[in-house]
């Protein structure tokens, strides 16, 4: 536990007003809690960046852009802001709506896939809001499916949450990170890699919204798990296999998935509304709002199950919330330099990858020390890859960081990290790695 989150134990009144009820995550730079609003008796999550980081001017730039990007923003499928506050110690508090249930992410790595007409329906929510921020001129720019959250397994009440990438100069490549690479891999627009005249418009959330509709709908993501290299695979336009998907889908994704950013719709709300009608499905959402997946397992026919999973607990979308809060003395995959890039390119495209990132976890680079762990996490994090690899890489990352095992020149973290080295064992025993459970147990104690 660090000094912020032991300074700010459940029980804390945050200016008469909030008072903490429980501690959901912590990095370096902040932590985040549940929390309640005395004055109205209802429960917040709220945001905190400490103290010692009010100089770290690119900190509170980022902390700021998101405070002031949710406050212009209300919409149903967008995270609700509340406030922002600052104490007399110079900590800085956003606090924003809390939410129940899972990110997109986690349902389509239990292998949840939704039918073509549900396809539509999650993509009309969520065309809304993103319609909505367009409307005032800002670009998410990081669409992907744990950005994306769903209260209580219900589709329809999906939200975009995560600010912390969005772009108020619709058309440039400027943000608070500057002009390097921002967003995911495997769910950017092709403009994001590079491609055509890179610019990053209202249209690049379009593309992206249509490929997590396609991973949703179970199609093959194009250039997923590649990286960089994954622009070459969206190079030209994407055609979507209208006999998997049906006609409609079909229609809506290719039109979302156009190379050239000129042709796709803005707004796109108007696409799934059209669509939606030619399959005879109300413009208003049913009153049956658990909306049921089909879930394809191998060898087995579909089957109907629906997209609940319970509610696990907030940290799952408390983590996506505050990617960038939570990462304090951790390495910045998704706002790598181009020197980091290029390295994760590269390791990405060997015949062996965990051999060079292996090598080059050792580097005295920090750039290739970071590039190793962008590389790592990106196959950890890949659900096409097979467990064995995305366990390696997981192990790899968590010994990075394991006090027992870090070493500074040999790491792309600044210190040991025993938080985030028992998360990503806990992440490969998840996958069924049964030699972190003595690692495991040691962090816990």
């Amino acid at each position: 536990m660090n000094v912020l989150s032991e300074s700010l134990q459940p029980g804390t009144i945050i200016q008469d007003t909030y008072k903490i009820t429980k501690l959901m995550g912590e990095g370096g730079m902040g932590a985040t809690f549940a929390g309640v609003n005395l004055a109205t008796d209802h429960d917040v999550a709220i945001k905190v960046i400490s103290a010692s980081f009010v100089e770290n001017t690119r900190a509170i730039d980022l902390f700021k852009r998101e405070a002031n990007l949710l406050r212009s923003i209300q919409h149903e499928a967008v995270v609700r802001y509340e406030t922002t506050l600052q104490d007399k110690d110079g900590r800085l508090y956003l606090v924003m709506e809390l939410l129940e249930g899972e990110p997109l992410s986690y349902y389509v790595a239990k292998g949840a896939r939704l039918s073509p007409d549900d396809v539509l329906k999650l993509g009309r929510r969520l065309a809304g809001g993103l319609d909505a921020i367009a409307a005032v001129g800002i670009v998410h720019r990081d669409i992907a499916p744990d950005n994306i959250f769903v209260p209580d397994g219900d589709i329809q009440g999906a939200k975009l949450i995560d600010f912390g990438l969005a772009s108020n100069t619709i058309g440039t490549e400027k943000t608070i990170l500057g002009d390097d690479f921002a967003g995911k891999f495997s769910y950017c627009a092709p403009e994001q890699l590079g491609v055509g005249e890179g610019k990053v418009s209202a249209r690049t959330d379009a593309y992206a919204l249509g490929l997590v509709l396609m991973k949703i709908a179970g199609l093959p993501v194009p250039g997923e798990g590649e990286g960089m290299r994954a622009g070459m695979a969206r190079r030209e336009d994407l055609l979507i296999p209208e006999d998997q998907v049906g006609p409609q889908v079909a229609d809506v994704l290719s039109s979302l998935l156009r190379a050239n950013p000129d042709e796709r719709p803005s707004p796109i709300t108007p696409v799934f509304e059209r669509a939606l009608s030619g399959i005879g499905q109300p413009q208003e959402a049913s009153d049956n709002t658990k909306i049921a997946v089909e879930k394809v397992t191998q060898g087995q026919s579909k089957s109907k199950a629906p997209l609940v999973g319970g509610v696990v607990g907030v940290a799952a979308v408390i983590a996506a919330v505050v990617f960038f809060m939570m990462q304090g003395n951790k390495p910045d995959l998704n706002g790598q330099s181009k020197d980091q890039a290029e390295v994760t390119e590269t390791i990405l495209e060997k015949d062996d990858p965990f051999a060079e990132a292996n090598r080059l976890r050792t580097s005295e680079s920090f750039d290739e020390r970071n590039g190793a762990f962008a590389a790592l996490k990106l196959m950890g994090d890949d659900t096409s890859e097979s467990n064995e690899v995305r366990i390696k890489a997981y192990i790899m990352i968590a010994e990075m960081a394991d006090p027992e095992t870090f070493e500074v020149e040999k790491s792309a973290f600044e210190a040991p990290d025993p938080r985030t080295a028992l998360r990503y064992y806990k992440s490969a025993a998840d996958l069924g790695s049964q030699d972190v459970s003595d690692a495991i147990s040691r962090l816990e104690n």
